[in-house]
């Protein structure tokens, strides 16, 4: 009897002193992870996205994403912050896209105005709703354009919508300061600018870079998540959460998802996050 105490009370001390051994699949995938956001207009056409954003309400939000273990189960939970009050958002579990990067003129040109005037154009700045501003000379090549019959040029009110392209060219002297006219014309598939309008003129030099990137909405990741809504308190703050499982996951995977959230219009576009069936 003593010898069987002594053997019951040692198992016991082994069971209490060693450390549990526990499996975990190889690959093991983090147990969540966080994820930005990015108002529409950041990431798609402007326009139409852009007009319904909040700023600031893309850096007080956040996106976190559940996979303990590489589990098949995945929970999408979003921590929304600064949008309005008491207002009902709905929420899209979307495939990922690719950044929009608009049609860009950004760089130096030389253009031609009827067939016989070269001038420099060099377009320093464009925004993601087209406008642009930058500064030309004349004649071509003859920078900084001080000596008699040279011009400095400003260039401002610029705007690309499409494949239209109009701006304003003021002379700044020693030539005819003051000298205003707007430009307008068209942005070939090759790059290459022209127009009609005031007088016949084309570009000699420089290209514009296409577009390129996702241009609206992917659709539904699955229709087995339908959208849903979630409503803001008095400080703009709300929360919502989705699990996916494996009857989500059509296909081997991985899968690359993102979440939009439309209020009338998309207004926060989640950055692309990948998950894996278990």
């Amino acid at each position: 009897m003593k010898k069987l105490l002594v053997i019951g009370i040692l198992i016991a001390f082994l069971v209490i002193a060693l450390p549990a051994m526990a499996a975990k699949p190889a690959g093991n995938i983090p147990s969540a992870k966080t994820y930005g956001w990015q108002l529409s207009g950041a990431v798609m056409p402007v326009p139409p996205y852009g007009s319904l954003d909040i700023p600031g309400s893309d850096t007080a939000s956040k996106l976190i994403v559940n996979q303990p273990n590489g589990n098949t189960e995945v929970t999408i939970t979003g921590v929304m912050n600064g949008l309005d009050p008491f207002t009902t958002y709905t929420v899209y579990l979307s495939p990922g896209y690719t950044k929009y990067t608009p049609l860009s003129i950004v760089g130096p040109w030389k253009w031609l105005v009827l067939g016989t005037y070269e001038h420099d154009l060099v377009i320093t700045s464009q925004n993601s709703d087209g406008t642009f501003s930058g500064t030309g000379g004349y004649p071509a090549g003859a920078s900084p354009y001080t000596q008699t019959g040279q011009t400095t040029e400003a260039i401002t009110d610029g705007l690309v919508t499409g494949n239209q392209i109009a701006f304003i060219t003021t002379y700044a002297g020693p030539y005819n300061p003051g000298y205003s006219v707007i430009v307008s014309g068209t942005i070939a598939p090759d790059g290459k600018m022209s127009g009609t309008s005031p007088w016949e003129w084309h570009t000699t030099a420089g290209a514009a870079t296409p577009a390129s990137g996702s241009t609206g909405w992917p659709g539904l990741f699955t229709t087995t998540v339908q959208p849903f809504t979630f409503t803001t308190d008095e400080f703009g703050a709300g929360s919502w959460h989705v699990n996916l499982r494996d009857a989500d996951l059509s296909g081997t995977g991985p899968f690359t998802i993102s979440v939009w959230i439309n209020n009338g219009g998309t207004l926060l576009i989640s950055d692309n996050f990948e998950v894996v069936k278990g």
